[in-house]
């Protein structure tokens, strides 16, 4: 498999390249084919995050308003290192010197990148033109406050909803539903990106001891299923809650859990249905949780006032252990069947979401925040026996069921033919 990872403590980007079964912490270990490094320029300590545009270009946003446009290789044709993911152009964004990228959004309608930072500010940059002479539209959100996430609504076009520390969930309208990247060859295009408040989200309902629960929004989620004339999503908080909302029924949300004691940094849809989650949150947790089991009596609350008072939690369905996590995980990647994972211990992991069996550890020397999944199956070493060199060869997984199917179906041809065999035989000894 190969992934695209980025390097905070550089600012590049590493293409691994290995197999299911590759395990750098193991002396005897089986070890990945490949680690390189790419997008080398600049070398800076950088919370970058990286996104695939259109299969055309790799984009890295980097702390302080760098944001490179690379282009991206075709795994088609073998091409040499030095001619990989070439800079094609960079932008330097109006932001501080350590203002930092929380979100880096392809949008194939505008076909544009939508980049926001901690601070509020909001870019989006047309790629449509391979000049890039389109200059990016900032745009100020209607808050003074530091923001924490920001995400895209995928069933609405132009919807899109941020939080942050005290700042709960807005949803915003930042262009009109018929808005394309046609508008990007009129001269007043700057004026079609105005944000327009949709909905805010009201707190959760005082606690047992009639306290104000605080609010810090790390991540959010729109569900696929929305209602009419309405919204449905779920956000995590640095408190290690999860909050279920449906704008039809009103500002407050319909269910709150508390999942950990830690911080959740980041937040996953598992399966097609949307029924399970994966968080993952500052010390070492990485666990999959269901959206419609629930255990009842699971969180349990001393109160010298109020005495035990018991919430329900959303029921655990395991956690990816394997492999020993150690620190916060930033970086997740799926594609709905492996989950990767990295973070501060350096290690890139590869899980099956299913069985969460470990699937692959690499060392990579680098704390990790972003993760791109370029190709999910194994690569075989082969010997050239002319050449004495080796070739990578792509190994495609195959459905045990499928196998066996097959080969059921060749013994049953096979069986058919002897039988039209004998048939034919004993015809022509009658005649």
């Amino acid at each position: 498999m190969k992934l695209l990872v980025s390097s905070d403590d550089n600012g590049q980007v590493k293409e691994v390249i290995f197999n299911r079964g590759t395990d750098t912490s193991k002396k005897d270990g089986q070890q990945p084919i490949s680690i390189k490094n790419f997008c080398t320029e600049p070398k800076v300590i950088s919370k970058s995050r990286l996104i695939n545009f259109s299969d055309k270009y790799l984009v890295a946003a980097k702390l302080g308003g760098s944001l490179n446009i690379y282009e991206l290789p075709d795994e088609e044709i073998e091409m040499e290192d030095e001619e990989k993911y070439k800079l094609l152009h960079s932008y330097n964004l109006e932001v501080e010197k350590g203002d930092v990228p929380i979100a880096l959004i392809a949008n194939d309608e505008l076909e544009s990148i939508i980049v926001a930072y901690e601070s509020s500010k909001v870019f989006i940059i047309n790629l449509s033109n391979e000049d890039f002479n389109v200059d990016p539209i900032l745009i100020n959100l209607d808050i003074n406050k530091p923001i924490a996430a920001f995400v895209e609504n995928p069933y609405e076009h132009g919807t899109f909803a941020y939080g942050g520390k005290e700042v709960d969930v807005k949803i915003i309208r930042l262009f009109e539903k018929n808005v394309n990247h046609e508008i990007f060859s009129k001269k007043d295009y700057k004026k079609s990106f105005i944000p327009k408040e949709l909905f805010k989200a009201k707190n959760a309902k005082n606690d047992h001891l009639d306290l104000r629960p605080q609010i810090w929004i790390s991540q959010i989620l729109f569900f696929k299923d929305q209602p009419t004339n309405g919204y449905k999503f779920i956000t995590a908080t640095r408190y290690g809650q999860i909050r279920l909302y449906d704008t039809t029924h009103g500002r407050r949300p319909i269910k709150d859990f508390k999942l950990c004691d830690k911080p959740i940094i980041t937040l996953s849809f598992v399966n097609e249905n949307e029924s399970e989650i994966i968080v993952t949150d500052t010390h070492n947790l990485i666990a999959k949780h269901s959206l419609t089991l629930v255990d009842e009596n699971a969180h349990k609350t001393i109160s010298a006032s109020a005495g035990v008072i018991i919430k329900p939690v959303a029921k655990l369905l395991g956690k990816f252990s394997e492999g020993g996590n150690t620190g916060a995980t930033f970086g997740v990647a799926s594609n709905g069947e492996i989950l990767v994972t990295g973070g501060l211990d350096r290690y890139v992991r590869v899980f099956d979401i299913e069985s969460r069996e470990l699937l692959g550890k690499v060392y990579l020397g680098v704390e990790i925040s972003s993760i791109l999944i370029v190709d999910d199956e194994d690569e075989i070493e082969e010997a050239d026996i002319v050449n004495e060199a080796p070739i990578i060869q792509k190994r495609k997984r195959r459905d045990i069921a499928t196998e066996a199917k097959e080969e059921s179906d060749e013994e049953d041809l096979w069986n058919e033919l002897e039988i039209n065999e004998k048939k034919s035989t004993k015809k022509q000894k009658t005649v």
